[in-house]
């Protein structure tokens, strides 16, 4: 759940208040919207919605169907309704339903599931870093780094060849394809990116001397 974010659709403050601070417990970085009137607003900055179905002005199922327009993002039921019918419905539009009152643990269970059923390996950790390696984004302690072109670039292109030494060549060649780059020019860029990661011994981007650089998962 490290580095994803959630949004709870939940009038209920106290419900939505824990498990805000539960979610967060687990490194997720949390959205309240508690009318449902900012969905669509938070529906492409947003990993997850965990929605509740009876809402002051809004109907989740309503919601959802609104977001299906235009994302298949994952959306997890968490409401007071067991009927049947609500269930049904929820799992044709919804991705999960789960009632009230629940389990943390369930509901955890849950969310990391879909996650990784949707997600997958699109995104990694290496050592304090999310990398989101469709969107190419990285988070350090939720906080996205603010690359240039090519230092993402070469942070990616490193990422791609984790735990293998590349060579100083290597590196320019595919950064540089008009051959207008030197060895000083590479190191001032890997310089620059350890400083953004905060990788101040060089743990995560290890120096090979007389050869270039390895990027170290783990």
């Amino acid at each position: 759940m490290k580095g994803y974010h959630i949004l709870i659709v939940e009038d209920d403050r106290i419900i939505s208040k824990n498990l805000k601070l539960l979610f967060e417990q687990n490194n997720a970085i949390v959205t309240i919207d508690s009318t449902g009137n900012e969905v669509l607003d938070y529906i492409n900055k947003v990993h997850i919605i965990v929605m509740d179905i009876m809402l002051p002005h809004n109907d989740g199922l309503s919601l959802t169907d609104m977001i299906r327009k235009s994302t298949d993002i994952p959306i997890i039921y968490l409401t007071a309704r067991s009927d049947i019918d609500s269930k049904m419905k929820g799992l044709r539009n919804g991705d999960d339903y789960l009632t009230k009152p629940f389990d943390p643990r369930e509901l955890m269970s849950r969310i990391d599931n879909l996650l990784k059923n949707y997600y997958g390996e699109e995104k990694i950790e290496i050592h304090d870093l999310i990398v989101d390696l469709k969107a190419q984004t990285v988070q350090l302690n939720n906080d996205y780094i603010n690359f240039t072109q090519t230092e993402s670039t070469i942070f990616f292109y490193l990422v791609s060849n984790k735990d293998s030494n590349l060579t100083k060549d290597q590196i320019i060649n595919y950064v540089w394809r008009d051959g207008n780059a030197y060895e000083n020019t590479l190191n001032v860029y890997i310089k620059k990116i350890r400083m953004k990661i905060n990788d101040v011994n060089s743990e995560i981007i290890q120096t090979i001397y007389g050869i270039g650089y390895r990027l170290n998962s783990r």
